[in-house]
């Protein structure tokens, strides 16, 4: 590489990085994983190797702020992601144990973090703080990015639900939040606790647009009443929404019920009993769909051949169910306050194994509508989910940051091309890259690197949440 200015120039897209104040057709020239110029005309003879990308649109490398390829699921999604233009996401309920083998053993080259599954751990719904405050503690030291209370799927009562909040922001640990408790549920009634569960703290609010259902009011009243809401609690909260029409929820039952009260609630939604027996119905009926891997990535199947998948795995099955509302995710996305800012910070997919990994592809729909702009879409897929997490140096195309890029087809919309700290991990669609990079803390940076992978410091003062 001696004699090169430039390991790699990206000749003659259109350049979008908002946080920049960017949207010209520009050269963008890498060297060593990083950033080295954005400017007109980059000469060729400098790079070692040179794309030319004209009619392509360039934007940071988009940032997935709520995926799931840890547990089961064992690095599947990140072959997913990467075929979607993703190089960083953070996988919302992975301990390190289920996250790191899977990483070792599929990663793809991206730079990934995780959020401990709070409430999977703790020995009952009305936990002590002192037994959340070890759990926290551990997470961060085994090199967990903060944690996640899932209280849609596997409810905590009201008051241990906001002492973790509360445990969480003293200890100045992210923390996101499957809304719902043993009182609520995953629906607008969940959105209505927030402010008595958070008091003065702060947290993340996972998946905005998926309470908003239909379960208790019309669709579009629950997602105004929702935006509302997150609006008037302002700083306190971050958001992210997806634009998926299928949610993610497991099919495990015990005691001839779903564990799940997201399940439940999607069997109910249909008019089918909240059981074993009425899961097994819509399975059959092409309502429920079980996710199965096959040829590297996940698939939906239902009907009979998804009724035999989920028997044979006695019930233990990741499953998906085609509940959430179009009026609900165009809002989420789309909709802004008073002063002209984002109510929801990001587009996320909540995707992963889960084959829902839509956000450039429906992004770039609602930009060819005239519901956002380019330059709004990249805010919302990399610049506001890198600030989000504390991630300074990716979400834009300075000098010095990390050269994280997503090139898009602008005719198609499409992701062509994905290139993560300087080197392509996807080219039209095949994936070439491999390893990866953890996403941790200043606490987890040793465990990370014990463990054999190289660790991408946030620091919590960075985040959005405390900054």
């Amino acid at each position: 590489m001696s004699g090169y200015a430039y390991d790699l120039v990206l000749s003659g897209g259109r350049v979008v990085d908002p946080a920049n104040d960017v949207d010209a057709v520009l050269d963008v020239g890498m060297k060593d994983g990083s950033i080295a110029a954005i400017s007109e005309g980059i000469p060729g003879e400098k790079a070692r190797e040179i794309v030319d990308l004209q009619g392509d649109v360039v934007f940071p490398g988009a940032v997935d702020s709520h995926v799931h390829v840890g547990r089961a699921e064992r690095g599947v999604g990140y072959r997913m992601t990467a075929a979607v233009g993703v190089t960083t996401m953070i996988d919302f309920g992975s301990t390190m144990d289920e996250f790191l083998p899977g990483l070792a053993d599929r990663g793809v080259g991206q730079t990934v973090g995780a959020l401990y599954p709070i409430n999977r751990e703790l020995s009952d719904r009305h936990a002590p703080r002192g037994e959340i405050i070890g759990l926290v503690d551990e997470a961060l030291e085994e090199g967990s990015l903060g944690v996640k209370i899932v209280g849609g799927h596997y409810p905590l009562t009201p008051d241990t639900t906001a002492e973790i909040i509360d445990v969480a922001n003293d200890r100045g640990c992210y923390i996101a939040f499957h809304l719902g408790t043993t009182e609520t549920g995953s629906h607008i009634e969940g959105v209505r606790e927030i402010p008595q569960l958070l008091g003065n703290n702060r947290m993340h609010v996972a998946h905005a647009n998926s309470y908003c259902r239909g379960m208790v009011d019309s669709p579009a009243e629950e997602i105004l009443e929702t935006m509302d809401i997150l609006d008037d609690l302002g700083d306190q909260v971050v958001a992210e929404s997806y634009l998926g029409t299928i949610n993610g929820t497991g099919g495990k039952c015990s005691d001839g019920k779903p564990e799940s009260h997201v399940t439940r609630n999607c069997l109910a939604m249909r008019g089918y009993s909240p059981t074993q027996d009425g899961l097994r119905e819509a399975i059959a009926d092409g309502y429920g769909n079980v996710r199965t891997e096959y040829g590297g990535r996940m698939l939906l199947v239902t009907g009979d051949e998804g009724v035999r998948l989920w028997e044979d795995a006695d019930t233990d099955m990741p499953m998906s169910f085609p509940v959430n509302s179009p009026q609900s995710t165009f809002l989420a996305a789309t909709a802004k306050n008073d002063a002209g800012d984002f109510i929801v910070d990001a587009i996320s997919t909540d995707g992963g194994a889960n084959p829902r990994n839509v956000a450039v592809e429906r992004g770039m729909a609602l930009v060819r509508y005239g519901a956002l702009t380019l330059s709004e879409l990249a805010e919302k897929l990399s610049a506001a989910p890198a600030d989000m997490f504390g991630l300074t140096s990716k979400g834009h195309l300075g000098e010095g940051a990390d050269a994280d890029v997503t090139v898009i087809d602008g005719e198609r919309g499409l992701a062509r091309m994905t290139i993560a700290g300087g080197r392509p991990i996807m080219l039209d669609g095949v994936i070439i890259g491999c390893g990866g990079t953890v996403i941790t803390t200043g606490e987890g940076a040793a465990a990370v690197r014990d463990a054999g992978f190289p660790a991408h410091i946030s620091a919590t003062e960075d985040t959005r949440l405390y900054r």
